[in-house]
């Protein structure tokens, strides 16, 4: 997309690629010229030292084009210090599922993705309510966490943990053979992964991104929901924590609530 630069004098190129390596807040909306949008940008441009500071870019899209972009910054929005990019084409709206098509105009989609280039959180707001850049500076804080956020999770505090007592851990080192099928970020899957670490169980991970086999098991029984941990004999589609500990032989007054 073309795009008016950070510094708002010039028209650049941007790609996702020029991305790769950090994260972006790639953040839509609407038209230039308008009421809450403005409150947005602007709001964003404040916190821009926080995201450079947690690894982040920003970059901002409507479906206006570059020269609206300057003449808008330079007629009342003054500048924000990241890019303003053009989706004339509408396309990049609608692969990113946020274009209006009787309108023309983006809703107010926002999107965290991550080093790898892979979408980590989205929302999309009615056009009528603005972005609060504190909530996505802390979902952004969660995600690289790379664990589990409660709700109301603020950075600093510790991420949950699978509940799982010294006094269980005896009980799981006589186990069946555990495998556990997974996709790469599923945090279902990455939950139960780490409850049977912390048991000290071993477990084979099938990951269906790349198993053939793997597939083909999936699809033979018509499962759908990830993980399916293979306890033995049994088969437990989901994040079932109380039949995955069952499974293992723990009693019901330890399970998972």
């Amino acid at each position: 997309m073309e795009a008016l630069s950070a510094d708002g004098e010039h028209f650049v190129r941007v790609a996702l690629p020029d991305y790769a390596g950090k994260w972006l807040v790639l953040f839509f909306y609407p038209m230039d010229f308008t009421f809450v949008c403005p409150t947005e940008l602007t709001a964003f441009s404040e916190h821009r030292e926080a995201f450079r500071a947690a690894g982040a870019e920003l970059l901002s899209v409507s479906t206006d084009s570059v020269y609206t972009h300057q003449a808008w910054q330079r007629n009342g929005l003054g500048g924000l210090g990241y890019p303003m990019a053009a989706d004339q084409t509408l396309r990049v709206c609608a692969d990113y599922g946020v274009l209006l098509e009787e309108e023309g105009v983006a809703l107010r989609g926002l999107f965290l993705i991550d080093p790898e280039q892979k979408v980590r959180y989205s929302v999309i707001h009615d056009n009528n309510i603005g972005r609060n850049p504190e909530e996505v500076l802390r979902v952004l804080a969660a995600l690289k966490t790379g664990g589990l956020c409660a709700a109301g999770w603020k950075a600093g505090e510790e991420n949950l943990r699978p509940d799982i007592s010294e006094r269980e851990a005896p009980v799981l080192a006589g186990t069946a053979p555990v495998r556990i099928y997974t996709m790469p970020g599923c945090s279902y899957c990455r939950s139960v992964k780490e409850f049977l670490r912390q048991g000290g169980i071993s477990y084979e991970e099938i990951n269906l991104a790349e198993d053939k086999a793997g597939q083909a098991f999936m699809e033979s029984r018509g499962y759908t929901g990830l993980p399916v941990t293979v306890i033995g004999a049994e088969e437990i589609v989901g994040y079932n924590m109380p039949r995955i500990k069952a499974a293992l032989g723990l009693s019901g007054a330890n399970e998972v609530k």
